[in-house]
């Protein structure tokens, strides 16, 4: 495990609580797991942002434009910037999936 440093008062002021060591894991597990959340939080506000604008979830937008000419049209009269979107939407869903697993670990171990 790598070593990290820490002010005397922190490790003084952990004590009080019990085991420095386990207070301070504790707390980092702890600060750790509400960043995670924060950034899941963020990634579902971009996608469900996508999904109103769209009226479909990703997996229906990205079939539909590939096959569904009409909907394709459509898409391209309401937002010509359509595709800046799927890279956005893309990258949004991807951003959710690190977080989940990354939370996922925290939370098994």
């Amino acid at each position: 495990m790598p070593a990290v440093v820490v002010a005397n008062e922190w490790v003084e002021t952990a004590r009080l609580f019990g085991d420095p060591e386990n207070v301070i894991t504790d707390a980092l597990r702890n600060y750790s797991i509400e960043q995670c959340q924060q950034r899941i939080n963020q990634a579902v506000a971009q996608i469900t942002g996508y999904k109103q604008q769209y009226h479909c979830d990703y997996k229906h937008f990205h079939r539909a434009i590939q096959i569904d000419e009409s909907f394709l049209t459509q898409i391209e009269a309401q937002n010509p910037l359509w595709e800046e979107d799927t890279m956005e939407w893309e990258y949004w869903l991807e951003e959710q999936q690190v977080w989940l697993n990354r939370l996922g670990d925290i939370l098994r171990r």
